[in-house]
């Protein structure tokens, strides 16, 4: 039997493969080797020679009509799903802050030793699952002088161990695939020692020194408070539209309980049309309703008791 050899050398002497299009690394001036190529050997010490940028260029941004439009495809699939997960974190912090604000509330305002002040921000950002949450109210308690800025210091490196938590329970997600779940639980380790090694430096320093208080206090000396709107960043401006459709939490009871107060002042529930509740129209618990719409989520019931609305937290934490 005959065979017929198609590799014709072009002016250059270089040899290429004309009738399917396949390169070998002879084409490229490195003589670097691709995955791909009819004379690909991956024990080939050319296999992990350095590519051009021409070449690299040429791979990544040379694509015919149809492969820009499954390049478009794939794009909008990736941002579909990355929305709808940022939808269910959102879901699952509200949940979690529904189902625990009042009790991490009672964690904050009494004045403790540093090690407790941490492991009440740790507990307190455990339940909210939003370390943000967690520092903004210790923020505001501070101000008040409801808690001391020794104090505040320490809960805010609590707070920052705390959230670490969040990234654990989306790696439970992948149980499902033994080496996703590895690869998923490894990631989430990384941000956890940084957490941890973190605090584990600046923690003893600032109990023997207390250089992050007499810094603070340097910085805000001749500082006056002025009434400003809340900064909400970029992703929550996208994600929280929807994910309050559905529930949205008062901050307002965890930083009323925390400077003393109780999770009952804020029950029963009233509303002028109990049918129809509206921020305006309702007194809200655990459970808030949009101010800039004037409309109350999917979880909201206008003759909610705390139970409830501890139950319909733990339903959306739950659920997602």
């Amino acid at each position: 039997m005959t065979t017929v050899n198609n590799e014709k050398p072009n002016p250059a002497g270089v040899i290429t493969k004309e009738s399917d299009g396949t390169r070998t690394r002879k084409d490229r001036p490195t003589g670097s080797m691709h995955v791909g190529d009819i004379d690909f050997d991956a024990n080939d010490p050319a296999f992990g020679a350095d590519a051009t940028w021409n070449e690299v260029f040429t791979t990544c941004c040379c694509h015919t009509p149809e492969e820009w439009g499954m390049i478009f495809i794939g794009i909008c699939i990736v941002v579909f799903f990355l929305y709808f997960f940022l939808v269910g974190l959102e879901l699952l912090g509200s949940g979690a802050k529904v189902m625990g604000g009042c009790a991490a509330g009672s964690l904050f305002g009494d004045e403790t030793n540093p090690v407790a002040g941490l492991m009440v921000g740790i507990l307190a950002t455990v339940l909210l699952q939003s370390s943000s949450t967690t520092t903004s109210i210790i923020v505001s308690l501070v101000g008040a002088e409801s808690v001391s800025v020794q104090q505040g210091i320490y809960m805010v490196m609590g707070a920052n161990i705390g959230t670490s938590v969040t990234n654990t329970l989306v790696a439970l997600g992948q149980m499902g695939d033994g080496d996703q779940l590895e690869r998923a639980f490894a990631g989430a380790t990384v941000h956890d020692m940084f957490n941890f090694m973190t605090v584990a430096v600046f923690f003893p320093i600032e109990i023997i020194t207390g250089y992050l208080f007499y810094l603070t206090s340097a910085c805000v000396r001749n500082f006056e408070t002025q009434d400003g709107e809340d900064w909400e960043g970029p992703v929550k401006k996208v994600v929280a539209p929807l994910a309050d459709m559905i529930i949205k939490s008062n901050k307002k009871v965890v930083e009323a309980v925390a400077d003393g107060g109780s999770c009952a002042e804020f029950y029963p529930i009233v509303c002028d049309n109990p049918d129809e509740p509206t921020y305006s129209t309702c007194t809200r618990g655990l459970i808030d309703c949009n101010k800039n719409n004037d409309k109350c989520p999917t979880f909201f019931q206008a003759t909610a008791t705390q139970g409830d609305d501890q139950l319909s937290g733990f339903c959306a934490f739950c659920w997602v």
